[in-house]
């Protein structure tokens, strides 16, 4: 029997019928799921069904089947791959979802149902575990999945006839219609468990609880209590959704879906429609609120200030950026590099951070950007890469710039910027005129090998230490398909990501992988706007942050591919990552916290207007700040997240 045509990267779920992985095609690069049919929990006959319905739906929010895999290992449907995983994933996750999105994903469930009862088909197993994610650029995207026990009708809209000696056909007792329990089922069966779906989306609970056996005989007799936190237009749509008799309830899911729009088009669902759901009392909050505060106050970071003050960066045309290599700290500004680090036995745990300049070196030219290396840092300029060590203090050529055709061009910065480039920070407050950065780099984390895109060009190099400076030897060059250069990141030890945001102005972002000799592995492409990617710690994990008029946190894992999106109340400004977690600032000066897995473990506020951010292993947090007329460097103590998680 043939090899599979997928190379399996990891297992993302559990189906009805046997297990979910996370698949590549190895001619294509495409990410598939194979949904796994084993002949022991689906035979044939149900196998075949299931496989008949998908194919038959092909609608933007049903999952789409791609074809089957039948090899030795077993059968395998070929599906669309959801990297924002189930709907109850997301339901699973605090401070996940507002009002509005919420509301456009029932509404397109019920276009998806709509599409497939015009078919004769009801899904019967409607519930979060079913309904699968996927993030575009205007939120989730939500797609009907696992058909496995659907039926057909011989005429849509009416219900069907009890198959004999049968009071259960099978699905989840919470999210039944009352008719179900008699083998009774119609579309309506299907508009009545998307009612329960968008009532727990509201609330966080489902409207009836307990055992299976508790459960029937409330879906059958008890009276729904819809709490009057929900606004009053949707209490009416829950309300007829949930109806105990099936000619009560709405006819289609079209009608239902029609419903929900003109309610969101209502002044009081527009005030509403960016509040954090569920919500206990939507009068209590505030627009844009989370319930961060309440958040024990005992795992709250405590954040201890002292501040040095930075030269003014009124007229100038370099950034002042800062990076953290323990047990050193550098910040750069125009051509002065400054080097800090906390003297030996300073301070006890619980007392204020005691750090001091060590010494400022001047650059050869103007500074752009620094990036960690092996014993201290590189430093970025227009026609060079730098080595710089704390212990030689000096600067040694890494990379001479002027040998790479395509940065030739542009070899000298303008001497009067073109006001086209002059960049203005969340406040609107014109700071700084920072010249283009045309190329970028990526070191890994041993220091053993480096990237460098260019426009039109990937460069791959080896770094050998054969005294006390790294030599670069480049190994590969690859030519790019567009001019615009990517950022690049090392995603493990052996592994090099390529990122095009708004990739050639087509509202997605494109993604690349190689191996750190060059050579290509695959491609992905994700409609999430993005202003910042960084990696972290964890292996094929990034932490990226959305365009300011979506504020929102993302973590990216990449194997398997998943997708966690965490609203925030008001755009992150600058953010890092750390051994046990991550930190976001605002410009509000409000710093919140967040384990590994994305869950926030406490917030304080600090410095406004942050415009860098560096952990320092044992001390805590660095911080850059500045105007127009002053900069500010600000150390703070935090807690051992590490040692207390």
């Amino acid at each position: 029997m043939q090899a599979s045509r997928y190379r399996i990267l990891g297992l993302v779920g559990q189906g009805q019928f046997g297990r979910v992985y996370c698949a590549s095609d190895r001619r294509t690069g495409q990410l598939v799921a194979l949904k796994e049919l084993s002949h022991q929990r689906a035979p044939t006959h149900q196998f075949l069904q299931e496989l008949w319905f998908i194919i038959s739906l092909q609608h933007p929010h049903i999952a789409a089947c791609l074809g089957l895999e039948h090899i030795q290992t077993g059968r395998y449907l070929v599906m669309d791959y959801c990297e924002g995983g189930t709907l109850r994933h997301l339901l699973e996750q605090p401070d996940s979802l507002r009002l509005k999105e919420a509301l456009n994903l029932i509404i397109g469930v019920l276009e998806g149902l709509h599409y497939a009862h015009q078919r004769g088909i009801i899904h019967c197993d409607i519930k979060p575990e079913n309904i699968l994610l996927t993030l575009q650029s205007q939120g989730w995207h939500s797609k009907l999945s696992d058909f496995g026990i659907a039926r057909r009708l011989p005429t849509v809209g009416q219900l069907s006839v009890p198959q004999k000696n049968l009071m259960f056909t099978g699905g989840s007792p919470a999210y039944m219609a009352p008719e179900r329990f008699y083998g009774l089922y119609s579309a309506r069966s299907d508009i009545y468990a998307v009612g329960i779906v968008l009532f727990e989306l509201l609330m966080g609970d489902r409207p009836f609880q307990g055992l299976p056996g508790e459960l029937m005989w409330a879906q059958l007799n008890q009276r729904l209590q819809i709490p009057t936190e929900i606004p009053e237009a949707l209490q009416m749509i829950i309300q007829k959704s949930l109806e105990k008799l099936p000619a009560r309830r709405y006819s289609s899911a079209k009608e239902m879906a029609e419903a929900l729009r003109q309610v969101m088009s209502s002044p009081q669902i527009q005030n509403l429609a960016d509040f954090i759901i569920p919500w206990k009392d939507p009068n209590s909050l505030s627009k844009n609120s989370s319930r961060l505060g309440e958040i024990n106050p005992s795992v709250s970071p405590l954040l201890v200030h002292h501040s040095i003050s930075l030269p003014a960066v009124k007229q100038s045309q370099f950034p002042l950026s800062c990076i953290a290599n323990f047990p050193y700290l550098y910040t750069a500004f125009n051509q002065t590099l400054e080097i800090w680090s906390t003297p030996p036995n300073s301070s006890p745990p619980d007392q204020q951070i005691a750090i001091c300049s060590q010494d400022q070196i001047n650059s050869p030219e103007p500074i752009l950007g620094m990036v960690p290396i092996k014993q201290g840092c590189c430093v970025l300029t227009s026609h060079q890469i730098h080595h710089f060590s704390p212990f030689q203090k000096n600067f040694q050529s890494l990379l001479n710039l002027n040998t790479i055709q395509s940065l030739q061009p542009h070899r000298q910065p303008s001497s009067s910027p073109d006001p086209s480039e002059v960049y203005e920070d969340v406040n609107h407050l014109k700071t700084i005129t920072t010249p283009p950065l045309l190329y970028k780099i990526a070191i890994n984390q041993d220091s053993q090998y480096m990237a460098l895109a260019v426009s039109g060009q990937l460069r791959f190099y080896s770094l050998t230490y054969p005294s006390d400076y790294p030599v670069a030897k480049l190994t590969k060059k690859l030519t790019l398909p567009v001019s615009q250069v990517p950022e690049v990141l090392f995603l493990d030890r052996r592994h090099i990501l390529s990122v095009w945001f708004n990739f050639k102005k087509q509202n997605f972002n494109m993604f690349r992988v190689y191996t750190r000799r060059g050579t290509p592995i695959g491609n992905l492409k994700l409609s999430i706007p993005l202003k910042q990617l960084l990696p972290t710690p964890q292996p094929y994990t990034l932490l990226g942050l959305g365009l300011d008029e979506q504020p929102y946190l993302i973590l990216l894992r990449l194997r398997p591919l998943s997708i966690m999106r965490i609203p925030l109340t008001s755009p992150a400004t600058v953010a890092c990552a750390t051994r046990w977690g991550y930190v976001i600032g605002d410009q509000h000066g409000k710093y919140t916290f967040f384990d590994l897995e994305g869950s926030v473990i406490g917030y304080d506020f600090g410095p406004v207007n942050p415009k860098a951010l560096a952990f320092l292993e044992k001390t805590g947090l660095a911080i850059v700040t500045y105007t127009e007329k002053q900069g500010y460097l600000h150390f703070v103590k935090s807690l051992n997240f590490e040692k207390d998680l």
